[in-house]
This record gives structure tokens, C-alpha cells and sequence, in this order.
């Protein structure tokens, strides 16, 4: 890497860590990329560049933050252990990181709650299929399904959840 794309990286990092505090501190309406632009100390002509919205931002801020829990599923997936134990431990680590990271005000605000969901859709389907593969080569999912069928199955049943979590709004 040569020292351009060096500055260029350090740059696109120090954009997604201040947007990430200043989500959280701010909320997303609040945070403004002039903010963002002058909490990681670059112009904010330097964040449209890179990454050509605020919206677009938010799915590279969640990639920064999953990181480190899809190394953990990875481990756990490449463990000794069991199929079934296996899976146990990965809902946990999803469950806790989860709700570490989305507790407060951000999953309030619909535009970044959407914006969220989409991105971390992305990111879970890549673990979800490692899983599932690795449940048809040890027996405990049949080897005909197809994978992409036990997504979407997954997603069809995520997709009934949230829109049950997001019932009581609907009322008036």
C-alpha cells in the first residue's frame, strides 16, 4: 500500500469512528456531515468522496462495528465443538452484541433504523450461509435444501418479527 492509499484509509477510518460517536451521542437527524467532517478533521467535500452520502456511511459504520463480532462467529464456527453448541454460541454473541451496540436512541430514529437494518441484513446473511453450510456437511440440515431457500426462509421469519416489534407504533 502505497502512502496515498495509506492517508486514504486513515481518513476513511477517522470519518467512520466520529460518525459512529457522533450517531450515538447526536442521534442520526442531529448528526450533520459538516459535524462529522470536523470531528475527524477533514473537509466534508472528503466524505461525499468516499462515500458519497451519510446514508451510505452508516452501512460502512455498521461493517466497523460487525467486525469484530463476525471474527468471533468465525471462530466459533471453526471451533471443535458441536453443530447445535455451535450455533448456541453465535446466537448469543449476536444477541449481546446486538443489543451492546442498538440500545439507545439511534433504532428510535426510523430513517437510521432502516438504514441499519439493511446493513447488517448484508453482514448477517454472510455468517447465516457459512453456518448453514457447515449444518449440511455435519448432518443437521438436510444436504438438499438449497441455502439460499434457508435464508429467505430466515428472512420471511425475521421480517414477521419486526413488523410485529413495529405493530404498536401503528397504533393511534
Amino acid at each position: 500500500m502505497n502512502q496515498y492509499q495509506k492517508t486514504t484509509e486513515k481518513k476513511k477510518q477517522a470519518i467512520i469512528q466520529a460518525a459512529l460517536r457522533l450517531f450515538k451521542d447526536k442521534g442520526f437527524k442531529e448528526t450533520s456531515i459538516k459535524s462529522i467532517a470536523e470531528a475527524a478533521e477533514v473537509s466534508p467535500v472528503s466524505i461525499y468522496n468516499y462515500f458519497g452520502s451519510k446514508d451510505n456511511l452508516v452501512a460502512l459504520c455498521v461493517n466497523d462495528l460487525f467486525e469484530e463480532v463476525t471474527q468471533q462467529a468465525e471462530d466459533i464456527l471453526n471451533s471443535n465443538l458441536d453443530f447445535k453448541t455451535k450455533l448456541d454460541h453465535a446466537f448469543a454473541l449476536c444477541q449481546e452484541k446486538i443489543s451492546e451496540y442498538f440500545q439507545d436512541k439511534l433504532v428510535k430514529e426510523p430513517t437510521f433504523s432502516t438504514l441499519l437494518a439493511k446493513a447488517i441484513t448484508v453482514k448477517k446473511r454472510d455468517i447465516y450461509r457459512a453456518y448453514i453450510e457447515l449444518g449440511k456437511e455435519e448432518g443437521a440440515i438436510a444436504e438438499d435444501l438449497s441455502t439460499e431457500l434457508v435464508l429467505n426462509v430466515m428472512d420471511a421469519l425475521n421480517g414477521m418479527g419486526n413488523q410485529l416489534d413495529h405493530s404498536d407504533n401503528l397504533e393511534t
